[in-house]
């Protein structure tokens, strides 16, 4: 299996500097406002965590809804209405057929959502961690303990440490998901997480990514700490959204008419107003306005269905991206 050594980490240089950029400076303040509010006021946040919950889903839920643009996007191509039909088509199938399956075999859907999740969360982390530090994109085998521990912190961790909250908004989407998992399945979680948090950990000090064994100890921290809903959803929309738009909205300056910021966030804007809407009023159909558990879980299902096209429209951009790199 192949890893990221210390010398990869700094074969080509500093690349753009990723502390002053706005999505990791908004990310930890959100990450760190909610660390210190648990510390003063634990019962606060349970409460709050709702709440939390459905606003990172719906702040959360624009970062992919552009994802029938990334195609053209990275070709340089203008869609034509038959092109950009068949990427639509292809994207709604596969949400539908996620929905269908969740309906029909909920369980494993349900398993197959949390795995494709974890791997999706924490590739994201190490995609975007080595084009800020200036490394080639890593592959599908590379950067594992990273991809392994960012994403089993925020998958893995509230199985672990949270079973019982966890399992009650679960229920919602699969019964059978609605009683903890098995302590032997917790330990072989805890266990695997604090080694690739380990060895990540290690890794990113020697090759001088201080920043990013930092960041994973937050995260690891936020998870550990504050309740599971609560967690997720500033870390949701405040960290894991923002820092995929940010990566959307550089290639859109990459590209031929090379626009600046603003321009390329009002294209993105553009192209995402649509979906962002037609996603959210399936969230307000199945969760209402409610915010529950139960409200979360429904609004997760939405999620669930999107996932699948997600993951695989950012699977073909780190692909490109490490054809570029």
């Amino acid at each position: 299996m192949l890893q990221t050594t210390g010398q990869d980490r700094t074969r080509r240089g500093p690349g753009p500097a990723r502390q002053g950029r706005p999505s990791v400076v908004v990310g930890r303040a959100l990450v760190l406002a909610v660390l210190l509010a648990q510390l003063l006021d634990p019962d606060l946040v349970t409460r709050a965590a709702p709440v939390l919950a459905m606003a990172g889903i719906v702040l959360g839920v624009p970062h992919g809804a552009v994802d029938h643009m990334v195609p053209f996007w990275t070709g340089g191509q203008r869609p034509t209405a038959r092109a950009l039909g068949g990427v639509l088509a292809g994207y709604l199938a596969a949400a539908v057929a996620a929905a269908v399956s969740l309906v029909v075999a909920p369980t494993p859907t349900v398993a197959v959502f949390l795995l494709v999740s974890a791997v999706h969360f924490g590739r994201a982390e190490a995609v975007v961690s080595a084009a800020d530090a200036g490394r080639p994109v890593p592959g599908l085998l590379q950067d594992v303990p990273t991809t392994l521990a960012h994403g089993l912190a925020v998958v893995g961790l509230p199985l672990v440490l949270w079973p019982a909250g966890s399992a009650q908004v679960l229920g919602h989407l699969a019964p059978a998901w609605g009683s903890p998992l098995p302590v032997p399945a917790r330990v072989a979680i805890a266990l695997v997480l604090a080694a690739a948090v380990l060895v990540a950990g290690t890794g990113a000090r020697r090759g001088g990514g201080r920043a990013e064994a930092a960041e994973l100890a937050v995260v690891v921290v936020l998870f550990a700490v504050v309740p599971p809903l609560a967690a997720f959803g500033v870390w949701f929309a405040g960290w894991h959204a923002l820092r995929h738009t940010a990566r959307l909205l550089d290639l859109l300056r990459g590209g031929r008419s090379a626009p600046g910021t603003a321009r390329a966030a009002g294209r993105f804007a553009r192209h995402a107003a649509v979906p962002t809407l037609a996603s959210l009023a399936a969230v307000l159909v199945l969760a209402g306005p409610a915010s529950s558990p139960a409200a979360v879980g429904a609004a997760l299902a939405v999620v669930l269905a999107l996932t699948f096209p997600h993951v695989r429209t950012v699977t073909a951009l780190d692909r490109w991206a490490a054809r570029r790199g």
